[in-house]
């Protein structure tokens, strides 16, 4: 890497998918990052947040079944996003040893920000076309897939 810590063109050009998908997650997370910081939320509690927009009222366990994390990771987020009135924590009344975590009304309207905030994003991409944005998602969504299911297989 060159001394600014920009990469060369050269080097962009030598990078695996990997590194290629990486370079740009970065870029991307660091935009995001600076504009969910208006909300009071952080990168580690975003991924929950949005997850629980999308499959409410679910077990700790569940949630970290789904993002392939251990359970105390997601205790450490859940509980900055209960601080933060985003979502609650109800003991499940079949088993007083599961907790029940569901997003508020103001979880909801962060997370419609987020979505914003994630079009905004979107919109800042100019070289490449509306239809080759499409594309790129769908293959990316096949990579992701087939990418989720490696590390099932390797976790067995």
């Amino acid at each position: 890497m060159v001394e600014d810590e920009r990469f060369t063109r050269d080097e962009i050009l030598d990078m695996t998918l990997g590194s290629l998908i990486s370079t740009v997650n970065r870029a991307y997370l660091v935009f995001l990052i600076q504009e969910i910081e208006k909300y009071g939320i952080h990168g580690g509690q975003l991924l929950f947040l949005t997850g629980l927009s999308k499959k409410d009222s679910i077990s700790q366990k569940e949630l970290a079944n789904t993002y392939h994390m251990n359970q105390s990771t997601i205790a450490r987020a859940l509980k900055k996003l209960e601080d933060a009135g985003m979502v609650k924590r109800n003991v499940d009344e079949n088993n007083r040893r599961k907790n029940i975590i569901t997003i508020t009304l103001k979880g909801r309207t962060t997370v419609d920000n987020i979505r914003l905030i994630d079009e905004k994003w979107e919109s800042n991409i100019k070289s490449l076309t509306d239809e080759e944005k499409n594309k790129l998602k769908e293959l990316l969504r096949i990579l992701a897939l087939e990418s989720l299911e490696s590390m099932k297989n390797i976790r067995k």
